[in-house]
């Protein structure tokens, strides 16, 4: 039974609402005696049981209502799925298609519409980035240059969407993220000189953003200017110290000025950020160039524990492993990288010479600097942390060259 909480009335359980003065039903301990009131913290808790008590009613309904959803999606999806099977057996039966094209062609368009949703949102989210940044005088005139520019772009006519956005930023040259835009763009298609014009306006404009200093190293890098890089790097990592790309392409640059104690420092770093079998092995190589062998060796064993296919690090490893003159250890982990990558002459020379003769100082050297970073790994990081995903079969060579330079 269900007791009111005005009138004591005992009532039925499941009743809403007092049968005899109508009051809506909430959960009581006790009866109280006519005329006197409840207690004013007892009412309070009634109250908010009574939410509750609503709160989750609506829950339960929308749940249903989702378990309904979900249920009438999976149903569609078997017809879907039954009516395309259906379809691939009669058009292998007439000898035109089978079920395995079909089906290859029919999640290839579904990969291909999930692109290009996000790539619609990506350019909405732009969009809304250059109006908030907006300083110049003609706001009017400028959110339709953006605006035009991202239909422009959600059609992948990039090379329209550039030149408008061009006059965007022509518009409002103090615009940071039309001009970071516009460098991510132009790096990512290799027009590095149009990128650089654009990374010193930014920089111009603000000499602490983040990404303007990090693509502005990198193109340093790039360059061969590694003073230069090294100083620009070093500001993005100031930054943001969180930057994986950063720490990483900045210990890059550290090694190639022999400045390994720094480098390592930057190494450690990334890989307390991101923990992998590349920052491990890094890690591990610098400390193998400083002598430090036992800790270059711990590293190494990680970075093979985290990927056993990584011919490098067993590689690496047996070089380790000579250093020690732990020759049969050593021999092992020359083969094991020798048969997890038959095409590397490197393993198959270390190999070679180890049978040979036990390998003197002189020719250890030799095999060891070669180079652990590389650049195409390394565009990979700048890749996810920028989020550089334009496609590269949308723009031909001659319009990337043409296309996508300042007028």
């Amino acid at each position: 039974m269900i007791l009111c909480q005005k009138c004591g009335t005992t009532n039925p359980v499941g009743e809403e609402s007092c049968q005899k003065c109508g009051t809506k039903l909430m959960i009581i301990s006790a009866t109280y005696r006519q005329n006197v009131p409840l207690p004013i913290l007892e009412e309070h808790f009634l109250e908010r049981i009574s939410a509750l008590e609503y709160a989750l009613g609506r829950l339960d309904e929308r749940l249903n209502e989702i378990h309904d959803l979900v249920q009438q999606l999976s149903t569609e999806s078997f017809y879907d799925h039954t009516m395309i099977e259906s379809i691939a057996d009669a058009l292998k039966r007439v000898q035109i298609v089978g079920k395995r094209d079909l089906e290859r062609d029919w999640h290839k368009r579904v990969t291909q519409r999930l692109l290009e949703s996000e790539e619609r949102e990506k350019f909405e989210s732009c969009k809304k980035t250059f109006l908030n940044a907006f300083r110049g005088k003609d706001k009017n005139h400028f959110s339709r240059l953006i605006e035009e520019s991202n239909q422009l772009f959600i059609k992948r006519n990039y090379r329209g969407g550039l030149k408008t956005l061009e006059k965007a930023y022509a518009a409002d040259p103090q615009n940071c993220e039309i001009g970071i835009f516009l460098s991510k763009i132009y790096y990512e298609f290799e027009n590095f000189p149009d990128a650089g014009k654009c990374l010193q306006r930014v920089l111009r404009n603000n000499p602490h953003h983040f990404e303007a200093n990090l693509l502005t190293g990198l193109l340093a890098k790039r360059e061969g200017d590694l003073p230069r890089a090294k100083q620009f790097l070093a500001n993005a990592v100031d930054i943001c110290h969180t930057s994986l790309a950063a720490h990483v392409f900045l210990g890059s640059v550290l090694v190639s000025l022999g400045e390994d104690s720094g480098a390592l420092g930057h190494f450690s770093h990334a890989l307390n950020l991101k923990p992998s079998p590349q920052m491990y092995l890094l890690v591990g190589s610098i400390y193998s160039r400083q002598g430090k062998v036992r800790h270059a060796i711990r590293h190494m064993k990680k970075a093979i524990e985290m990927d056993p296919y990584c011919d490098e690090a067993f590689f690496q490893l047996g070089l380790a492993f000579l250093e020690q003159n732990w020759k049969k250890k050593a021999k092992e982990c020359f083969q094991t990288a020798l048969h997890l990558n038959p095409k590397e002459l490197r393993y198959k020379n270390a190999l070679e010479m180890f049978l040979k003769n036990p390998m003197n100082s002189e020719a250890k050297p030799d095999i060891r600097l070669s180079p652990i970073v590389n650049d195409e790994s390394m565009e990979i990081l700048v890749k996810d942390e920028l989020h550089l995903n334009f496609k590269r079969s949308e723009m031909s060579v001659r319009s990337r060259g043409e296309g996508v330079k300042n007028k």
